[in-house]
């Protein structure tokens, strides 16, 4: 199964970054699967979530992720707020195992038109799961076709450049 980076010390493989200065790279298909959830989330005016599974590798430059699929389960979710349903954490599991990638590298979740960026609710959210450890945030906003990435840096937001890989 998978781990969240920031649960264990993690010796990352070696591999060439796609860009240089970049340290977050995301599969076509993930941005596909997160906009077809939150799309699905905005017509019942509901907030969507799910996890970012991937691999953390290491050139020259330091660490940087692939991110390759997502998981998700079950939610309780109103137009404001998104949380995992508590009698769907083994569906989760299962979701994080069938899903492939070495790590959960960040999560992502909607907003309903009021745009992308990190609550105070999803800063905790963000810091709870990832500590002060790498891991990544997208926000996607499906009134506003807004998507954003960030990073929380010493608890506070950041947001980070991304690359959309096919």
């Amino acid at each position: 199964m998978p781990k969240i980076i920031s649960s264990d010390p993690y010796e990352a493989e070696f591999g060439v970054r796609p860009v240089r200065g970049v340290s977050l790279f995301v599969r076509e298909f993930v941005i596909d699967l997160i906009t077809a959830h939150a799309e699905e989330g905005y017509l019942k005016n509901k907030e969507v979530m799910g996890l970012l599974t991937g691999d953390i590798l290491r050139d020259d430059m330091g660490m940087y992720v692939k991110v390759t699929n997502t998981a998700t389960s079950d939610l309780d979710a109103d137009e404001a707020s998104v949380r995992f349903s508590k009698d769907s954490i083994e569906k989760l599991f299962r979701s994080i195992d069938d899903c492939g990638g070495s790590s959960i590298v960040g999560w992502y979740h909607s907003h309903l038109g009021i745009g992308c960026y990190l609550s105070d609710v999803d800063i905790k959210t963000h810091t709870g799961i990832f500590g002060m450890d790498v891991g990544y945030a997208l926000v996607i906003d499906p009134a506003g076709s807004e998507l954003a990435s960030f990073s929380c840096i010493g608890g506070l937001p950041e947001k980070v450049s991304m690359i959309i890989l096919t």
